[in-house]
């Protein structure tokens, strides 16, 4: 019996020599809580062993697709590995935190906050939408400061730069209509607040409304003693049939230039309009024309229409036929260059090409008019 059990325990020595299972790797886990006022955009968490600049962007984006709103929180899982990684986080309006040496096994969850900023205050006293801001510091390129977000004429916003400790910056401005406007040496310790345009120049309102049957595509205005026509007011909007809208321009005078623009290309301009005396201006690409009928026949229709149609559209006249000797005033909503189509009530028809009706008020029909 005692050398049975022996033999048991010279077979089982192999066994309880054999090294312990090495345990299995920890997952590390850590809730990112986002405290500050501006949602977060792109984070990355990676080892020490890697790149050590806190401009770089090592990895993959934690975040993906997604963003964490303020007061919300995410749940990173980040797989195993060490304990000791860098952290960088992006926030919405363009401004960045590094955190070297975040240990992901023992701090469970990281709060980004507001505490560590330094607050400027944008100021657009343009009548421009203000659509990108750049502020880096000198002979460096920065990000957008302004985000995802613009900031409309007559309007202000506040950058929050993290973690800054200079004050000397360069400046650069994109207003839409991609005009620039580029300043150097900006001290936002003396000065944390950047002005753009000049409060004193009166700011004038007018209501434009579109009484075509046409979408109103763009639209600009501005001081009738400059040249060029800026940038368009309407930015990414429309105005569909019947709607207005209201503009809002910085100019000393009274007096301005418009133009209109259709989706069909078309576009009406006013060279001298008055907009200080509270009264609507309406763009409604009416032209107005005057036949004189010289023929002997009388004439049972009238067609009017821009170069650029493909068919003639409604007989202008009517039901009432237009007899020799008369005058008749229509109205179009072609442009300048239009087509005349005059249609006898034989059926004989007469035709004349690219008419310049803004020129010619006043239009002959008598014989041979068309080559006129």
């Amino acid at each position: 019996m005692i050398r049975i059990l022996l033999a048991l325990m010279v077979l089982a020595l192999p066994a309880w020599a054999q090294p312990k299972p090495a345990a299995p790797p920890q997952e590390r886990q850590v809730l990112l809580r986002n405290n500050s006022q501006s949602a977060l955009r792109e984070v990355y968490l990676w080892d020490q062993t890697g790149p050590q600049e806190s401009g770089a962007r090592p990895g993959r984006d934690r975040l993906g697709a997604g963003m964490v709103r303020p007061g919300a929180t995410q749940q990173l899982r980040l797989g195993a590995g060490p304990c000791q990684m860098d952290l960088r986080v992006v926030f919405d309006d363009g401004s960045v935190e590094f955190r070297p040496a975040v240990n992901v096994c023992t701090e469970r969850e990281i709060v980004m906050d507001d505490r560590n900023i330094r607050a400027v205050e944008v100021v657009n006293n343009t009548d421009t939408e203000l659509m990108q801001l750049y502020l880096s510091r000198p002979n460096a390129t920065g990000p957008d400061r302004l985000g995802s977000a613009t900031v409309p004429g007559s309007d202000s916003f506040t950058i929050r730069l993290r973690a800054e400790t200079e004050c000397a910056f360069e400046m650069r401005a994109v207003f839409r209509g991609d005009r620039e406007e580029t300043r150097q040496g900006v001290n936002i310790c003396i000065t944390p607040r950047i002005v753009f345009g000049d409060a004193s120049v009166p700011l004038r309102e007018v209501n434009m409304a579109n009484r075509t049957n046409r979408v109103l595509r763009e639209l600009y205005a501005v001081s009738a003693d400059t040249t060029g026509w800026g940038a368009d007011r309407l930015g990414a909007a429309v105005l569909n049939p019947g709607q207005s809208f209201l503009l809002r321009i910085r100019n000393q005078a009274c007096r301005v230039r418009m133009r209109a623009v259709f989706a069909d290309n078309r576009a009406e301009e006013r060279l001298d309009m008055e907009i200080c005396g509270g009264q609507e201006v309406a763009f409604t690409l009416t032209r107005r024309v005057t036949l004189v009928h010289d023929h002997r026949r009388p004439m049972r229709e009238v067609y009017l229409s821009g170069v650029q149609e493909t068919d003639w559209g409604a007989n202008l006249l009517g039901e009432r036929p237009m007899m020799a000797g008369e005058r008749r005033e229509l109205s179009t909503e072609s442009g300048c260059q239009a087509d005349l189509r005059v249609v006898f009530d034989n059926g004989n028809a007469e035709e004349a090409r690219n008419l310049d009706i803004c020129a010619r008020a006043e239009i002959m029909l008598r014989p041979g008019w068309v080559v006129e």
